[in-house]
């Protein structure tokens, strides 16, 4: 009895030893400043929270620093590594494991994307906010952690993570040995006009049609909507605000929602107070509040200067408008900084994932109004492009949600780009993780 004590103790304290020197190893990574273990929900897995040292201005390493924040979801150093890009923020609970890593059943860094809280320098230096800097941020991480995880790596992102995903490669070709972004648009302009055609012919010409008389009736209506609105808009003012969420409702719509919600639509002479619950609940005249703004600040600065945005379709509304136009990322915060859009920079990104971009797989929703930005694969690169249909077809497509051949596909070209043969046999496994929010898909 004594003997068996004793070996349960040694074991015990064999294995504390092992994950106090695995938590030594993170420490001394090259970059990381602080670590801090959290209790995992995942079964059989650890979880970190990290904090990495990143130079402003990757042209000058040795000049001014931020932290970057980081997680990191550990099962082992053999397994291979899924690098979960974020567009914005990143979420400090280990249930927010990606869809891919639930699949691959590996282990799982995310990256805080530079200048969203709190990953933000200080004094904030717009100028540093690009999407060569942001790579360059990923690729210092990846050469740091391979240090330890020394297997295949596939790098993935959703929705601007999506966006961030492709540009990494772009910079960075060789870093991970494939990349899954999905619903990842790349928009011409900042007021590209193939959103509007997209919106115009996707959906029922029934529900098309309800949307337009909504929009109509609210913009007739705006002196009864107005005093119904909560919150501080003092950015653009409640006015400008409204004007502009009732013009993104289409958009919004089709973003989110399905053809089932189209019964849902308030019709023109409903009260004042069903109209605003509409718009609060479907649209987004929430995220034109000031703390919305100020919060989403770079990525309004990143669509105003490289990434660009959709147009609004403003036909037939004539003299209802007051402020055509003026949707433009240009016009919301951070507000006094010059906003310079380089038209250069997307379809040199576009042309690279054409002609070079190896070993991808893009995931589109079909009736996902971004999927008229997506991008053109070659399938001679060993890289497939794959849409979701039906009534999930939208800004929250998954894997799971393709068509069982489909999903086979892609499951068996990540299984061999990750030498991984189980993977291929999951087609049937429906992966449970935390699937992101409206807000980590935010993108208008």
């Amino acid at each position: 009895m004594k003997q068996r004590l004793f070996l349960l103790f040694f074991l015990w304290i064999a294995a504390h030893a092992f994950a106090d020197d695995f938590l030594d190893r993170i420490r001394a990574l090259p970059g990381v400043t602080s670590v801090v273990e959290s209790t995992s929900s995942v079964p059989d897995t650890r979880f970190f929270v990290i904090q990495f040292q990143q130079p402003l201005d990757h042209n000058n390493p040795n000049g001014a620093k931020f932290q970057q924040r980081l997680t990191l979801l550990h099962r082992s150093e053999t397994l291979p590594m899924v690098l979960a890009l974020n567009g914005y923020f990143i979420s400090t609970n280990a249930v927010s494991h990606s869809e891919l890593s639930a699949y691959v059943s590996s282990n799982e860094l995310q990256i805080e994307h530079r200048f969203f809280a709190p990953s933000i320098p200080k004094p904030v230096k717009w100028q540093f906010l690009t999407i060569e800097q942001s790579a360059a941020d990923d690729h210092g991480v990846v050469e740091s952690f391979k240090k330890i995880y020394s297997a295949k790596w596939v790098s993935t992102g959703v929705s601007k993570g999506g966006m961030t995903t492709v540009y990494y490669r772009y910079f960075y070709p060789d870093d991970v040995d494939a990349s899954v972004p999905y619903v990842a648009p790349s928009s011409h302009g900042v007021s590209d006009p193939r959103y509007i055609r997209f919106v115009n012919s996707h959906g029922t010409a029934e529900c098309r049609d309800s949307l337009r008389s909504f929009q109509n009736a609210a913009l007739k209506r705006r002196n009864e909507l107005l005093p119904l609105m909560k919150g501080t808009f003092n950015i653009l003012g409640k006015d400008r605000s409204l004007e502009f969420s009732i013009l993104e409702l289409p958009f919004i719509f089709l973003q989110y929602y399905n053809g089932q919600y189209c019964t849902l639509i308030p019709q023109p002479n409903a009260s004042a107070e069903e109209l605003a619950k509409f718009l609060n609940n479907v649209g987004s005249l929430g995220g034109f509040e000031d703390p919305e703004l100020r919060k989403f600040g770079p990525y309004f600065f990143q669509a105003a200067t490289q990434l660009g945005a959709p147009a609004n379709d403003e036909a037939n509304f004539g003299p209802l408008l007051k402020y055509s136009g003026q949707d433009v990322p240009a016009i919301f915060p951070p507000l006094g900084v010059t906003k310079d859009f380089d038209p250069s920079v997307m379809p040199a990104v576009e042309q690279w994932v054409l002609t070079s971009g190896k070993r991808f797989i893009f995931i589109y929703g079909y009736n996902d109004p971004w999927s008229a930005g997506a991008f053109k694969i070659n399938p001679q690169n060993d890289s497939y492009r794959f849409f979701v249909t039906g009534l999930n077809g939208n800004h929250g497509s998954t894997i799971w949600e393709l068509v069982p051949n489909n999903r086979a596909k892609v499951l068996k070209k990540l299984a061999d780009w990750l030498q991984s043969p189980g993977i291929a046999s999951r087609v049937n496994f429906r992966p449970q993780y935390q699937r992101p929010s409206r807000e980590e898909l935010f993108l208008k």
